[in-house]
């Protein structure tokens, strides 16, 4: 059930968990919890649509580095970030969750073992069931055999979710079930504590209008997100005591996945090119073809994960983005998305959309060749584990009276050495295998310090809530809990001890599958 607290006040008294917010996580664990036969109450800051003075509650102070994502990656509203976001799949790879002697930091306190049974959970609930798990079935699909890129680069498969808005994908559930009570415009304030100062007893929400509400339940987890999480926790407290201000983790090393173009394509053997690497589409799924460093490469030359792909660029002033934006949303039903401008420029652009059709139609690949002329090696970077970037507040309030982010983003000179090594790798084979002639950039290979300003963050904020054995080492124990508390859990990316460089979406799904096991073990 959908409630309003701009109009109603109504709350299950007895709830069995209580989730702050309603992003991909919230949405996941609410659903999950409800099936399991338990009385949920779902939190969200935001309306069923996007609202300018909601949205300003993100607004933020960013340090010397530039980070459009604190921006233009959050979204304060029903849905989160699933809104908006491509619908990307990647599991973290097996050596992501090791500990690695050359990377201070590194290491899980679970292993990828642990997370296969959540992530196979995780691919049922974001609809895509029916995927092809194995990379070599995928290329067998389109008659091909697996590329071979040398040693020191592997090939792989992203994969992507059909529907991707997550409120769209289970909105019958979240609105029809008599466990789950979804309450928009509920600003969480702050968490209060019982007088042992370790059992969370209720979540006091504000809205922006002024009404008051406090929720209760045996259960508190907080699903803001990986850098609204950090805000929230770091607000003074009534008490000047909560266990969470006492953790000096909190907040500290921040991370997010250095997103650069670092090298052009020219010479293209066009008879190969477009079957290693373009898209490929079948039974209604995309598998983007990718490549990353072994490994061994890494270990041997002290370097962090990594893995990049081609990127096809469009020519200037070409729309076929935009066309196949507006196809989608026509064949999935959001008609509401749609402008007349988008329909002109549709309609300008057919005879394009149907040469790219047919290909994709009879050959299951996305791009037309003929509307291509540049070819980009685009890399997605790791960042160190116990960097240097940090979030903490600002000294500027909101219209709540919760102060503010502020975010200094950092990049060392390790994330930069291993693109390096990177553009090296791809340079070399794709030389001994004729794909192409790879220039990389001038400024990373001989004056890094200057590539800084070309390196784009990818709105994935992980860290500063850190996962670990003991609070020497982190914010939150394995099953997610705050460490010093005996009831209150952060499921978000900013859990994460390291990244490796994949989308972290589909892990934090994961994470979301099993803290639900736990959550339900608990309460029978």
């Amino acid at each position: 059930m959908i409630h309003d607290l701009e109009k109603v006040g109504f709350a299950i008294e007895d709830a069995d968990v209580c989730i702050v917010g309603a992003g991909a996580a919230g949405i996941f664990l609410a659903i999950e919890m409800a099936r399991s036969g338990k009385k949920v109450l779902l939190l969200e800051s935001g309306g069923r649509l996007e609202e300018p003075p909601t949205t300003d509650l993100y607004r933020s102070e960013v340090g010397t580095l530039p980070h459009k994502g604190i921006h233009e990656g959050r979204h304060r509203v029903y849905g989160g970030s699933t809104i908006r976001w491509g619908g990307q799949i990647l599991e973290l790879f097996e050596h992501d969750f090791q500990s690695r002697q050359w990377i201070k930091g590194s290491g899980w306190p679970i292993s990828q073992h642990e997370l296969t049974p959540y992530y196979e959970r995780a691919l049922r609930l974001q609809g895509v069931a029916n995927v092809t798990r194995d990379d070599k079935e995928v290329w067998r699909e389109v008659g091909l055999s697996l590329c071979d890129l040398g040693d020191d680069l592997i090939p792989f498969f992203s994969r992507w979710c059909q529907e991707p808005n997550f409120t769209k994908l289970h909105g019958n559930e979240l609105k029809m079930s008599n466990l789950l009570h979804v309450y928009l415009h509920a600003n969480a304030i702050e968490l209060l504590l019982s007088e042992d100062n370790e059992t969370v007893t209720g979540v006091r929400c504000r809205t922006l209008s002024g009404r008051e509400k406090i929720f209760s339940a045996k259960d508190f987890v907080l699903c803001l997100g990986g850098i609204e999480t950090i805000r929230f926790l770091l607000q003074p407290h009534a008490n000047g005591h909560a266990p969470w201000n006492q953790n000096h983790w909190l907040g500290r090393h921040f991370q997010d996945h250095l997103d650069v173009y670092c090298a052009e394509l020219i010479d293209i053997d066009t008879g190969c090119f477009y079957d290693f690497f373009d898209h490929i589409c079948r039974r209604g799924y995309r598998y983007e073809p990718r490549f990353r460093l072994t490994e061994a490469v890494q270990r041997r030359h002290g370097l962090l994960n990594v893995g990049g792909m081609v990127f096809f660029e469009d020519p200037p002033g070409a729309q076929r983005h935009q066309v196949w934006q507006t196809m989608k949303r026509l064949l999935r039903g959001r008609h509401q998305e749609i402008s007349f401008k988008d329909m002109q420029i549709l309609v300008g652009n057919l005879p394009t959309l149907l040469k790219q059709l047919a290909r994709y139609k009879i050959q299951g690949r996305s791009y037309n060749p003929e509307s291509l002329v540049r070819f980009r090696l685009r890399a997605f970077c790791e960042q160190e584990p116990l960097g240097e970037s940090r979030v903490s507040l600002s000294m500027d309030q909101d219209a709540l009276g919760q102060y503010r982010t502020r975010l200094d983003w950092k990049i060392s000179d390790l994330e930069l050495r291993t693109l390096q090594y990177f553009v090296y790798a791809v340079t070399e084979s794709f030389a001994k295998l004729g794909l192409a002639r790879v220039i990389p950039d001038a400024d990373l290979m001989n004056h890094p310090e200057l590539f800084v300003s070309k390196v784009m963050d990818s709105y994935h904020h992980m860290g500063g809530t850190r996962m670990a054995a003991s609070s020497d080492n982190g914010f939150v124990d394995p099953n997610l809990k705050i460490f010093g508390t005996r009831n209150a859990f952060v499921c978000s990316s900013s859990v994460f001890p390291s990244s490796g460089f994949s989308n972290p979406t589909h892990t934090l799904l994961a994470l979301t599958c099993r803290l639900v096991e736990h959550l339900v073990s608990n309460n029978n």
